[in-house]
């Protein structure tokens, strides 16, 4: 009996461990290793944040008819391949990476990671250059629903600017940048939801009851 119910603390003791500590995944997407004009969600560190990547469009619902339903405006996936490019060939200047970064000359690009996460960290980097808008511009932080957790206004005529999110978020599911620049050393650091721990524990837990029974027994 005294080593079942140490273990069982034991076995308690490392699920609990392993949901209130989370690691955090952090990693610089940077696209160098790639070559240019390759679609960007071929990125490996993307890849392992579970990151995609694809144009974005601010437009409304539309009806069975196919017509648009008023102030139903909102972000959403569009059409189109988003590439890397070398902004030194462009004419932007270097990239601060040294050779590629994400083309968003022309369309605003949707970042989507694959469920809802902890931000605890995000910057990217202009390159080298004064182009983009002249207006400001801003990276919107979505939730699961759609909704703006974070509007970051930032100036893209700065060359080599880094840009960094001031706060920490919570169920951040999509971030939109806007048109008109490359973005380099997106840097990314969040906490994964603990779904697969919870799991593990659940597992572990009902693995124990089975086990007390058969000690019963």
């Amino acid at each position: 009996m005294f080593n079942y119910i140490k273990n069982k603390k034991a076995l308690i003791g490392l699920v609990m461990g392993l949901t209130l500590a989370q690691p955090t995944l952090a990693s610089t997407i940077n696209f160098d290793g790639l070559a240019a004009g390759a679609n960007a969600n071929l990125d490996t560190s993307a890849i392992d944040l579970g990151i995609t990547f694809n144009n974005a469009a601010f437009l409304p619902n539309l009806d069975s008819d196919g017509i648009a339903i008023p102030d139903s405006d909102h972000w959403q996936i569009d059409t189109g391949l988003v590439t890397v490019e070398n902004t030194s060939v462009q004419g932007w200047g270097v990239a601060p990476s040294a050779q590629n970064a994400l083309d968003a000359r022309w369309s605003p690009i949707w970042m989507d990671f694959a469920t809802a996460i902890d931000l605890s960290g995000f910057s990217f980097q202009l390159p080298n250059s004064t182009y983009g808008n002249l207006t400001s511009n801003n990276v919107l932080f979505l939730d699961a629903a759609g909704n703006t957790l974070y509007d970051l206004v930032y100036n893209q005529g700065t060359p080599l600017v880094t840009v960094s999110l001031p706060v920490s978020l919570s169920g951040v599911k999509d971030v939109v940048l806007a048109s008109g620049t490359f973005y380099d050393n997106i840097n990314v650091a969040a906490v994964p939801v603990p779904g697969a721990v919870w799991l593990f524990g659940s597992a572990l837990m009902g693995f124990m009851g089975f086990s007390r029974r058969n000690k019963k027994a």
